[in-house]
């Protein structure tokens, strides 16, 4: 979605695992949502082109809650209208959504996509690593076909027979469809009985890096950067940017990952200006998105962002010396 930083950041891609990773409120859901909401948007614009189902395990916020998100970001991108969930739902007494929102959501054409978007995403209360790993695989197995290499075996007869022995390959009946798992945040999984939520995460990690080798599923996983990188001594040190020695709870997964993104707000810190960039007049409308780590190119790429997150969207800022900066500070 973001053409500059395309040779940085491609993209969401097939057989893909990406950690998204920031400090608290740094906007880790709404940019995992905002790049699964354009792929949705895509498809149902090229539909011979790909296909997709996201399986959300949502263990932060429930299923309700992402369909108002979706709604908020679908208003603003096909009518230019900023309205955040809280608002869709009149949480304000002296606030409540007009009815001219209503009707446009209750519209044809918001239908068509609520209804694609109810058709693609599946949301699930499984929370423990195995239960997850289950309900992926299961969907895999059904919409393909998972061959074995044949052993032989003695039978209770004492006869030689051959039967399915380990995983060989895995052919899925749609080839262009993207398989995501999307864990909202992982540390908040059920612990597995006997282990440690560190234990725990770390087991679920190695399931997801058997469901992208084996099925060609993109795996997502949301998680927070522990809070001690947010102290006044980490500040001191300029030590503030998202980073895989940073990950909360588990530093394990970034070595299991495809990829791990970074989203840093300027902001939180009290930071007027970075990286050549008015803070003080963006505020918390910045975020700069870096690759942390990639098995398939260069670290280190870092672009900034426009940010709104009442509605989920994203967009790429010009350098802080093109001219055009100056309409989006206006």
């Amino acid at each position: 979605p973001f053409k500059r930083f395309k040779n940085d950041f491609i993209g969401l891609e097939q057989g893909c695992y990406t950690c998204i990773t920031s400090f608290t409120k740094g906007g880790k859901t709404q940019f995992t949502l905002y790049l699964l909401f354009e792929a949705l948007m895509y498809i149902l614009d090229y539909p011979d082109s790909a296909d997709m189902k996201v399986f959300y395990f949502a263990l932060e916020e429930n299923d309700e809650r992402i369909l108002q998100r979706f709604e908020s970001y679908l208003l603003k991108k096909l009518d230019k209208i900023t309205i955040s969930p809280r608002d869709l739902r009149s949480s304000d007494n002296d606030k409540p959504v007009s009815q001219e929102i209503l009707d446009l959501l209750a519209s044809e054409k918001y239908q068509m996509y609520i209804k694609a978007f109810e058709e693609h995403f599946v949301f699930s209360s499984v929370s423990n690593p195995t239960g997850i790993y289950k309900l992926c695989r299961t969907y895999a197995e059904e919409t393909g076909k998972t061959y074995y290499k044949k052993i032989q075996v003695r039978n209770e007869f004492g006869e030689m027979e051959e039967k399915d022995g380990i995983f060989d390959h895995y052919i899925p009946n749609n080839p262009n469809e993207f398989k995501f798992i999307v864990c909202d945040h992982i540390s908040l999984i059920t612990s597995e009985k006997g282990m440690s939520i560190k234990e725990s995460m770390d087991k679920l990690s190695k399931y997801f890096v058997e469901l992208r080798n084996r099925y060609n599923f993109s795996p997502i996983v949301i998680q927070q950067q522990s809070t001690t990188n947010e102290s006044n001594d980490s500040f001191k040190l300029k030590n503030i940017r998202p980073s895989g020695r940073g990950l909360a709870d588990s530093t394990y997964i970034q070595r299991d990952v495809n990829q791990l993104l970074g989203l840093f707000s300027p902001y939180k810190f009290s930071i007027e200006e970075y990286m050549g960039y008015d803070i003080k007049l963006f505020k918390d409308k910045i975020r700069f998105l870096e690759v942390c780590n990639s098995r398939d190119g260069e670290v280190g790429g870092l672009v900034a962002l426009y940010f709104d997150g009442a509605t989920c969207t994203f967009r790429e800022l010009p350098l802080p010396n093109d001219p055009a900066i100056n309409r989006w500070y206006d």
